[in-house]
């Protein structure tokens, strides 16, 4: 039997290919329908533009709260905020180095939506 955990990747503020007003509003489902389950991902890891979804402002910052307080890590590529010039603008989450990101890839399951 496979103990690791699942680790969910997100790579944009939508999910899926094409019209990305509807993906954002599918990952705003998402966020809100996992905050309900029991059986939740031991880290969400938020690289490139996903990291827009953990700042100060973001529609998606109440769920991904919600997330956090239920012990789901969110994890925020360093690089891709200092890029987008909003490392100062993360309210929920934390930074993380790529060398952390491939602990937890490595060491876990993971899902790339």
């Amino acid at each position: 039997m496979d103990d690791k955990r699942k680790v969910i990747i997100l790579g944009s503020e939508h999910i899926g290919k094409g019209d990305e007003t509807l993906g954002y509003a599918i990952m705003m489902t998402f966020l809100e329908t996992l905050i309900k389950r029991e059986d939740r991902p031991k880290a969400i890891i938020f690289w490139n533009t996903a990291v827009k979804l953990l700042v100060e402002g973001s529609p998606a910052v109440p769920r991904l709260k919600a997330l956090e307080e239920k012990g789901v890590e969110l994890l925020a590529g360093r690089l891709c905020l200092t890029d987008l010039c909003i490392a100062d603008t993360v309210v929920v989450g934390k930074a993380v180095s790529m060398d952390e990101i491939l602990d937890v890839i490595l060491h876990n399951e993971t899902i790339s939506l």
